[in-house]
């Protein structure tokens, strides 16, 4: 039998009312499949968005903070959303169940779906999403011979799993050969990509690209404006995405300095040799007007190339 993960019952066998938390690491766990029985099987298309799937739900199942109570089903989909859905950096005793489970898997697949949702409507939720496909032949329901890591199991108004392996028959996948267009992109809703091969593009990273530094989030988007990198933060020209550096910009009413590297000043005086005099920045960036000055204290703050 191939392992699934699931969110099954409290410390004490039962749905409500038990302690936050896996307290006995059997609420939400990997085990083998067993028919429930099963009367619908949803497979993402995306073969990488499957894999996230299954990845998440086997970081939930070694989570020990995360336990099953359904009366408090969504404070793990709260906790999971504000940190981006990394399940691993849950540290907070929490409770989910099964379909809410699920529900955080999907979102950390870059699928949204709302936590709400239940065995009763989540084949039609995750249906609408365009990313799933409805499998409802014996096959699929009755054994876990045709089962694929990812493909998410449904026994509608009662429980729902996720399959973690590969069923025997499952059928084998074709790696799928992309070829990106070089250079610059833009996606259907306009956010721009990169591509600095046939195969790869860039994400999760800075590039230097004909003379100026760019800066690509985990999905290879272009950042516009604000950016923070560790403790340091950058200013993305919202026109291009290039880094702006060297001179003030103004956002939202307040005047910040960038310096030679990028980095948006903090703390200390910015010269302006051509007046002589010194423009004073807090400890949150921003320009204080009324502490110009020409004889800036250096004994407390630095002057910032």
């Amino acid at each position: 039998m191939i392992k699934i993960g699931q969110a099954s019952r409290d410390e004490r066998g039962r749905y409500s009312g038990g302690i936050a938390g896996d307290q006995d690491g059997r609420e939400v766990a990997i085990r083998e499949w067993y028919s429930r029985p099963w009367n619908k099987v949803l497979r993402c298309k995306d073969v990488a968005k499957a894999e996230k799937i299954a990845v998440t739900m086997e970081k939930a199942c070694k989570n020990d903070y995360i336990g099953y109570d359904q009366n408090q089903r969504t404070t793990l989909y709260s906790i999971a959303k504000s940190n981006g859905w990394k399940i691993e950096d849950v540290k907070t005793l929490c409770e989910t169940d099964c379909s809410a489970l699920v529900a955080v898997c999907v979102n950390a697949a870059g699928i949204k779906v709302s936590g709400d949702i239940y065995t009763g409507n989540e084949a039609k939720a995750l249906l609408q999403t365009g990313e799933f496909e409805l499998l409802s032949a014996p096959k699929y329901l009755l054994s876990d011979e045709y089962l694929k890591r990812g493909d998410i199991l449904l026994y509608e108004f009662h429980h729902t799993a996720i399959a973690l392996e590969n069923g025997k028959k499952a059928e084998k996948t074709k790696p799928v050969q992309v070829e990106y267009p070089l250079g610059w992109n833009v996606s259907s809703d306009g956010q721009w990509w990169y591509a600095d091969t046939p195969q790869s593009i860039v994400a999760g990273r800075w590039a230097y690209i004909n003379g100026r530094w760019y800066v690509f989030d985990q999905k290879g988007f272009m950042i516009r404006g604000w950016f923070k990198q560790g403790e340091d933060w950058y200013y993305m020209n919202p026109a291009d995405g290039a880094m702006l550096s060297e001179q003030w910009v103004d956002v939202d009413g307040k005047s910040y300095y960038l310096t030679q590297s990028g980095l948006m000043a903090r703390s200390g005086y910015i010269e302006d040799a051509s007046e002589k005099l010194y423009f004073f920045v807090d400890e949150n960036g921003v320009y204080k007007k009324e502490l110009d000055t020409d004889a800036p204290d250096l004994s407390k703050y630095e002057v910032i190339e």
